[in-house]
């Protein structure tokens, strides 16, 4: 089967595993009980079938503890993928330290040494080949040794190439790194950047609902989102601002040519104060426009980002391939590391709740086909489609305003030109030519800056409109996936067109 990723040459393509033995006799906080071993193999099997099938594994290597070890080894054995198994230590002292030990058991348990002693011995005799970690040195910890040996190897059998490996960790989301342990080990694997896949039976309880409140699965999200309705926001404002700073001035203007004897005796000092009034007022608006354009571009920027965040969820969610994504599967590791690059230099905070995340993959990918239709439909795009309906319809609206109001300042600048034109051949009354060429020039501006922004909200009206017809047609397509490569396809299709509709629109927006 082809590579759905960016899979490097040269090399097997290797699986790498690293999990939890199960909880020994007397620990004080359960970590990895006997009751969740059936659903941590049968998670294994999943995330086993998802590779396989979008990136089939020529080597699988780990060590073979009782635990995570021994599950991944025995379903990769029942794939025929030839296993080989890394020992910190000799055979005999690593059975009774990390097979045999006394387990902890609860309810209905049992802890079965000799059976966990046969089931080892079976996998040792259908391993390809076993190796061992090497000599220890006093104060050396083997099991970190051990570790470093498993992915050195796959290293050498990858040929080098990070793009080749694959790891699989049945690991807590919350456990502290020690030395030698799973948590450590996979702090080693995220330095190494290599390609890392989750799993965790005890995983925060989700729900496919849970991918409509983004904000709480990438808390950065939320600062992008919010940060770029602020943004808008503020831009709004300031264009409300700046037409009734422009209002201001043109009322005051009126006062710039009083006669002397208006106002009391007081005209001069009229005059004066109107015309300082109407040039601050022009002042500010120029300052208002150029920081305007750093509104816009923060929003620009920030909106930009959380949608590409929002696309980039569905391709970790059925593992599919993007710029992000180097393997077959899509791990938490890539997908961290893609928020990563994508944050505000400005956020110092959590980039993604990965117990509630990786709770969320797991539950997908155990949904059959027309399952992950009906919740790309109503999650990803319905929302869409529902959202550029709305949008469409506001930036009607808005083009009728931005009309009405450019056709007014127009006749008031055609009106005021005419009038000049008579008033060299015919008396006009001094009420009308009495408007100072500033308050014109303001008019002016107004009827300008109107009308850019009737042009603007008519192409985002267009643009809305035409985001809202691709998505329809789009959709109709989804009556006829059969299988995962339809579905793929269909998804792939999807999100190249709002990535692409989104950057052409935040761009266009940035240069204006």
């Amino acid at each position: 089967m082809p590579s759905q990723g960016g899979r490097g040459h040269g090399g097997k393509n290797v699986l790498l595993f690293t999990g939890h033995m199960t909880d020994g006799a007397g620990r004080a906080e359960p970590r990895f009980p006997l009751h969740l071993s059936d659903e941590a193999r049968k998670l294994i099997r999943i995330y086993l079938d998802e590779e396989v099938r979008l990136q089939p594994p020529g080597l699988a290597v780990c060590s073979l503890a009782a635990g995570g070890d021994m599950i991944f080894a025995d379903e990769v054995l029942k794939k025929q993928i030839p296993l080989v198994i890394v020992l910190p230590f000799d055979k005999e002292q690593f059975i009774t330290e990390s097979v045999t030990y006394p387990k902890q058991v609860t309810g209905g348990e049992t802890d079965d040494p000799e059976a966990l002693r046969r089931e080892f011995e079976r996998i040792w005799s259908l391993a390809a080949e076993v190796r061992y970690a090497g000599e220890h040195h006093a104060g050396a910890n083997p099991f970190a040794k051990c570790n470093t040996a498993i992915v050195e190897y796959a290293l050498e059998q990858a040929g080098e190439d990070i793009n080749n490996i694959t790891a699989f960790t049945l690991l807590n989301p919350v456990e502290k790194p020690v030395q030698g342990g799973t948590a450590h080990f996979v702090e080693e694997l995220k330095a190494r950047e290599i390609p890392l896949q989750l799993i965790w039976p005890a995983g925060e309880a989700a729900q496919p609902e849970d991918i409509s409140r983004l904000e709480n699965l990438v808390p950065v999200f939320r600062h992008l989102d919010s940060s770029a309705s602020h943004h808008q926001n503020r831009w709004k404002k300031r264009l409300k601002i700046g037409i009734g700073i422009l209002a201001m001035i043109a009322f005051f203007d009126a006062f710039v040519t009083s006669p002397d004897h208006f106002f009391w005796g007081y005209g001069g000092l009229v005059r004066t104060m109107a015309l300082l009034i109407s040039m601050t007022g022009v002042f500010i608006t120029l300052h208002m426009q150029i920081s305007d354009k750093t509104s816009l571009s923060q929003w620009t920027q920030n909106r930009a980002r959380a949608e590409q965040i929002r696309s980039e969820i569905w391709f970790y969610l059925f593992n599919l391939w993007s710029e992000n994504n180097r393997s077959g599967t899509y791990g938490e590791g890539e997908f961290e590391a893609y928020t990563r690059q994508i944050k505000p230099w400005s956020w110092h905070g959590h980039l993604i709740n990965v117990k509630k995340l990786t709770g969320l993959k797991q539950n997908v990918l155990q949904m059959s086909i027309p399952g992950r239709i009906d919740l790309y439909n109503r999650f990803r795009l319905h929302d869409q489609l529902s959202y550029f309906k709305s949008k469409h319809a506001y930036f009607t609206r808005r083009l009728k305003i931005y009309k009405s109001a450019t056709y007014v300042f127009l006749i008031i600048s055609v009106a005021w030109g005419v009038l000049k034109l008579l008033a060299e051949f015919i008396a006009i009354p001094t009420l009308f030519m009495d408007l100072s060429p500033l308050g014109m020039m303001i008019s002016f501006i107004a009827l300008v800056s109107t009308y850019a922004e009737s042009n603007n909200s008519k192409e985002m009206e267009y643009k809305y409109q035409q985001m809202a017809g691709g998505i329809e047609v789009l959709n109709k397509r989804s009556p006829r996936i059969k299988n995962h490569s339809d579905f793929e396809t269909f998804v792939k299709e999807c999100e190249t067109f709002l990535r692409t509709q989104n950057n052409e629109w935040s761009l266009k927006r940035l240069n204006q």
